[in-house]
């Protein structure tokens, strides 16, 4: 990111139709995506410890 603008992007997890659009971490140290699909999809990701 430069001042606060992508300055490119990357395909991972999902398909050529979504994108990421916001990742927030969980006090648990898990990560949350948010994509943008028509069913907008609530990912968890969690090592398996």
């Amino acid at each position: 990111m430069v001042d606060g603008k992508a300055t490119g992007k990357e395909r991972l997890l999902l398909s050529d139709d979504q994108h990421v659009r916001d990742v927030k971490q969980a006090p648990d140290g898990a990560l949350w995506a948010l994509t943008d699909d028509a069913d907008g999809r609530l990912i968890r990701m969690a090592p398996g410890g």
